[in-house]
């Protein structure tokens, strides 16, 4: 049987803000037992202390958790209070970036295309291009704005459109 002490008893009521005797009648029991709660505790009957944890609940949800701990439960489970939703599940991770390779040879085919060759002839070029930039820590971008600002003249080719710098960049 729950225990309810004199301090518990006083904290109620005043939650509640009611008198000793109108705690006592709420919870069903004669105002002189409600006299001894007040003075020294006493026990109550497990649904009288499921009572009082529910009608001191609204006004004091940490009480009402420590006369429920009396019940040897919690508000959850006593059913004063909803359980926390559960966690949302991780997110689905992003799907993997396409592999390099088809991405690597639109590369090479665009500067195969302006070199008028195949890309079997560019890689090789290209490759070793890469290598030394990446030696000498150039990135992508340095090497793109230095080779646009050393690009020669369009040279014309017969029935060919003329390459311009923002073609090749």
């Amino acid at each position: 049987m729950p225990h309810l002490d004199a301090l518990h008893f006083e904290l109620s009521r005043q939650a509640l803000g009611t008198t000793q005797a109108k705690l006592g009648e709420t919870l069903g029991v004669s105002r002189r037992t409600a006299q001894r709660w007040a003075s020294g505790g006493g026990y109550l009957l497990p649904e009288r202390m499921l009572d009082l944890v529910q009608r001191v609940h609204p006004h004091n949800a940490q009480l009402a958790g420590v006369l429920a701990a009396t019940l040897g439960s919690t508000l959850e489970g006593l059913g004063v209070v909803q359980p926390p939703p559960p966690p949302l599940p991780p997110p689905v991770p992003a799907p993997p970036p396409p592999p390099p390779v088809g991405i690597v040879d639109a590369v090479v085919c665009a500067a195969a295309e302006a070199m008028e060759l195949t890309p079997r002839e560019v890689r090789l070029g290209l490759h070793a291009a890469f290598s030394r930039a990446q030696e000498i820590g150039l990135s992508v971008e340095v090497v793109v704005a230095a080779l646009k600002a050393t690009l020669p003249a369009p040279a014309s080719v017969a029935g060919a459109p003329p390459v311009t710098a923002a073609a090749v960049a």
